[in-house]
């Protein structure tokens, strides 16, 4: 701290250059952090630790595929199991088309069962009504306040994959510990086979909760050994693995950030040591004077190594407050568009991470060019004057 002051002004000796970098570096390290929150909120999304005993069961060949649902039947009967849920994407719209929310059509009775981590907290009352209705569906709070709906209201979907276009009674609100899993809406799936011929008897998948996460491999080896010889083989896998998979559909999203992120740095390594090695170069003559009012070398290498570190934490702060600012925005704006980035946040790993980033870059910048200047010879520095 005794040297604050005199660090403070050097640094700001060229405002413009300065100001520039530190500007550089926010956008760098705002771009860093986003992309490694949106990785680490989808990676989270995959890896539920909620999910460590259920079990998704869909066709061997295909997700567009569909099973008999008598297969239901059978693994009910298995001894590791708890229960088994028909459950098929039904991906209708609301309105418009910009209103996309997950909605399924489901068996009603083991829903709350199947999932119990995601659906916390739900009226018996409202439970009994959509189990009543025919046309009834449920959905999270989260869902139902962002479009304004409550108990009792008449919900219009448009089908996309389906020819219908059901009209559904809204008969209960769920909560949940999470914002992403308030998302959904689940309604008969008898409404679905009675409307479109061809799902008569049949279901894209099945989802199973084992007893316990240990009975999970040996129970979906069991299913899949049952029905490899059947006309409609079953592919079982995790929640986690499924969810995974289909994620994958969007590309190999954890190589794209790794690689922009790569690239980023790079940048940030060759703009910060670029601004460090012109910032002490023209001070040449200046670190040779204060070594000859009496200033040693290591305290001039600690003075231009500040006014590096100074630098890389403020473009490095300011990225992340920058970072931390467009984490709303992202959970309001694209949360509409893709539910599982609700939960949105810049987890402080990925800031500890860019800070140790930032500052490790700020130091790997400053050393080389500020020990080449205070270890060069007082007399050589002090020609120019």
């Amino acid at each position: 701290m005794k040297y604050f002051r005199l660090v403070l002004r050097s640094l700001f000796r060229s405002k413009r250059r300065t100001i520039l970098t530190v500007l550089f570096l926010a956008v760098s390290v705002f771009l860093i952090a986003t992309l490694q929150s949106i990785l680490a909120t989808l990676d989270g999304f995959a890896n539920n630790p909620n999910a460590s005993n259920r079990i998704a069961v869909r066709h061997k060949v295909s997700l567009t595929n569909m099973l008999p649902l008598r297969y239901a039947d059978w693994i009910r009967q298995q001894s590791e199991v708890e229960g088994v849920m028909a459950l098929q994407w039904f991906g209708g719209i609301y309105q418009d088309p910009s209103n996309f929310f997950p909605n399924f059509a489901a068996d009603p009775e083991p829903i709350i069962r199947i999932f119990k981590e995601e659906i916390t907290d739900y009226s018996e009352a409202e439970w009994r009504d959509f189990l009543r209705d025919r046309n009834g569906c449920i959905v999270g709070e989260a869902l139902a306040k962002k479009y304004g709906w409550r108990v009792g209201d008449v919900i219009p979907l448009q089908g996309t994959i389906f020819p219908i276009n059901p009209r559904l009674n809204l008969r209960g609100i769920y909560r949940s510990k999470r914002t992403t899993d308030e998302q959904a809406m689940y309604f008969h799936y008898k409404l679905l086979e009675e409307g479109v011929p061809f799902m008569k008897g049949r279901v894209g998948s099945f989802w199973v909760r084992a007893k316990h996460p240990d009975d999970v491999p040996r129970l979906i080896e069991r299913i899949d050994r049952h029905f490899s010889d059947a006309a409609e083989p079953t592919l079982s896998e995790t929640e986690n693995a499924f969810q995974l998979a289909f994620l994958k559909m969007m590309g190999d999203l954890a190589t794209i950030i790794h690689s922009i992120t790569g690239a980023v740095l790079v940048a940030i390594l060759i703009v910060s040591a670029n601004t460090m090695a012109m910032a002490i170069r023209e001070r040449t003559t200046e670190v040779a004077v204060f070594r000859a009012m009496g200033f040693t070398g290591s305290q001039m290498l600690g003075i231009l190594m500040a006014e590096g570190i100074l630098l890389a934490l403020m473009g490095g702060l300011s990225g992340l407050g920058l970072a931390w600012l467009a984490a709303g925005a992202l959970r309001t704006g694209v949360g509409t568009v893709i539910p599982w980035l609700t939960d949105f946040t810049i987890p402080v790993d990925t800031m500890l991470f860019c800070l140790h980033v930032t500052m490790g870059l700020g130091i790997l910048s400053t050393f080389i060019p500020a020990y080449r200047v205070v270890r060069r010879p007082i007399v050589e520095g002090l020609r120019a004057l």
